[in-house]
């Protein structure tokens, strides 16, 4: 296909021309003005709507999907852990495998809807590990798009629980990778995990040539534990498991010191920063003025990166930042760096030879919008509400505000019924 009269943003560095692109296969194939059209070729008339590479959404768990609207516990969490305990840790063991595939179908839509093409999903679900992200992969696939998925490996389900978590992701990644997915490793945190178990998860990733992901310093809790039952800090318990290396993913890292950060990112780790969930939950704020190779992931929260990045914008102006707007676009940039090192694709490009991942919007600018203004565009106007047409590996997965692929209305329906069940499981459970 042929898009026409394009205005196409990119951010690293943030920049904005005027373009045609053309789509063959799953590729950007040129770039230029004009493209006269081919026959046979479709061609689309933009007439100047802003086109953006889709967005990365480097840490969420679509199971919690099925979250929004839930009861409260009986007694209200005093801390981060008893929310775990009371919450998720409850949630996930009341998911079956109806549940599981209902969570991604219906997270996808959403993501698909705000512009999110690539998901880094983490998942647990202690009654249905077997298959689990399988079932998440069919799901984010049928409605068009790509994912890394991993299964949370931990001690606090028993031995055969974790020894099946692990099992589940080495045989998705060695096994189940495609145009659109890829597997990884995936460990719930430190603070529930025995070096048996960090030894079985480095032993993974060597395995499977793939990288971890895993929560670390998300409460002060989890460096608690790791001094007071090891003797060192939560990053440094992992370096000596080897589990800090190229490509791997720590999500969240709000309590790390400066020379933390800086160990993780000399071993080549991408931290991913998830503003709104750590003020949600009440942790604290990642160290973001010492981080260099971040993301922003929503933690599950919902899909929309771009209420990700005002949020992430917000916070690092109320802590007194002059540089929030050029540090809020360099980690949504950092999302695509992740993704490219996961995929091995340049994601984040609008040229020829990029993946066709891009979103169409229907922004209009009250101001003047040019390359030096676009960051205070995207962070001060666009929003979820503005996506029209999103193209994912060169196909339409919503075209004109319509997903095309999955019965929209249907999906959400089967996830309400899902998830009334869940809930009426979670009732009868005692404390994880």
């Amino acid at each position: 296909m042929l898009l026409k009269g394009a205005r196409l943003a990119t951010f690293d560095p943030p920049r904005l021309d005027e373009a045609d692109l053309r789509i063959e296969g799953e590729r950007i194939a040129e770039r230029g003005r004009p493209l006269a059209p081919r026959d046979g070729e479709e061609v689309l008339e933009l007439e100047g709507a802003v086109v953006i590479p889709g967005l990365v959404n480097a840490h969420t768990h679509l199971y919690s999907a099925l979250a929004r609207g839930m009861p409260g516990p009986a007694a209200a969490p005093r801390n981060f852990v008893e929310i775990l305990e009371r919450v998720w840790w409850k949630l996930d063991r009341a998911l079956d495998a109806d549940s599981v595939r209902l969570s991604g179908l219906v997270g996808a839509i959403e993501a698909a809807r705000s512009g999110t093409t690539l998901l880094i999903d983490h998942h647990s679900s202690p009654s249905f590990i077997r298959g689990s992200l399988g079932e998440l992969q069919r799901a984010v696939e049928e409605v068009g798009l790509r994912a890394a998925l991993c299964y949370e490996v931990t001690d606090r389900n028993g031995r055969e629980g974790r020894d099946l978590g692990v099992e589940e992701n080495v045989t998705f990644a060695r096994e189940r990778a495609s145009a659109l997915t890829r597997g990884v490793i995936g460990a719930h945190a430190s603070f529930t995990l025995g070096d048996e178990s960090l030894d079985l998860l480095a032993r993974a990733v060597s395995d499977t040539g793939s990288s971890l992901h895993i929560h670390v310093a998300e409460d002060r809790a989890d460096g608690d534990d790791a001094r007071a039952r090891y003797g060192c800090s939560v990053i440094d318990r992992l370096d000596r498991r080897g589990l800090l290396a190229s490509r791997a993913l720590l999500a969240h890292c709000v309590h790390l010191d400066p020379d933390q950060v800086q160990l993780a990112h000399a071993k080549g780790c991408w931290i991913a920063h998830n503003p709104r969930s750590n003020m949600n939950n009440s942790v604290g704020h990642a160290p973001t003025v010492n981080l260099r190779r971040a993301a922003l992931g929503t933690d599950g929260m919902d899909e929309d990166m771009f209420a990700e990045m005002r949020a992430a914008y917000l916070k690092m102006r109320d802590a007194g930042r002059d540089d929030a707007v050029a540090a809020t676009v360099q980690m949504v940039a950092g999302g695509h760096r992740l993704a490219a090192a996961l995929f091995g694709l340049p994601f984040g490009k609008l040229d020829a030879g990029a993946p066709a991942d891009l979103v169409v919007l229907d922004y209009r600018p009250p101001t003047e919008l040019h390359g030096d203004n676009l960051a205070g565009h995207l962070l001060f106007g666009v929003d979820r509400s503005h996506v029209r047409s999103v193209l994912v590996a060169g196909r339409w997965v919503l075209r004109d505000r319509r997903v095309t692929s999955v019965d929209e209305a249907k999906a959400f329906a089967a996830a309400r019924s899902a998830a009334r069940d869940v809930w009426s499981r979670m009732a009868s459970l005692g404390t994880a």
